[in-house]
């Protein structure tokens, strides 16, 4: 590697900005990893409510859904979060790139509900 007339630059300033960057993510995940735990230990059988989803009760009303055109297949507890993705890909013509925060969150919201319901599956079969 030769320098082209450049100024020189420091290798050891970039290391340390760097591994200041590693540092400050690798305390993100810290921090992150201990909530995630002290949640598991406030809720040994993995049976939370359904706060990240919006409680345990419906956030969308049936009108509000009806209104939406949303399915009665789809109107489970993260359809509050599908009114927006329809909408957005209604304005975008659903190309498949526009949306994809919206898709991302709703399918966040499947997922974790899902693996409630493995839980609650598991924790009711261990229990006979």
């Amino acid at each position: 590697h030769t320098e082209r007339g450049r100024g020189h630059t420091s290798s050891v300033g970039s290391r340390s900005r760097a591994s200041s960057r590693v540092e400050a993510a690798s305390s993100i995940h810290a921090a992150e990893r201990d909530q995630r735990r002290s949640e598991r230990e406030r809720h040994p059988h993995g049976e939370r409510e359904r706060e990240d989803m919006g409680g345990s009760a419906m956030q969308a009303t049936q009108k509000q859904l009806s209104d939406a055109k949303i399915d009665l297949a789809y109107r489970d507890f993260c359809a509050h979060l599908l009114i927006p993705l329809n909408e957005c890909r209604k304005r975008s013509y659903f190309l498949p790139w526009k949306c994809e925060h919206e898709r991302h969150v709703y399918e966040k919201c499947q997922y974790k509900e899902y693996m409630m319901r493995v839980s609650q599956q598991k924790a009711a079969s261990g229990a006979h």
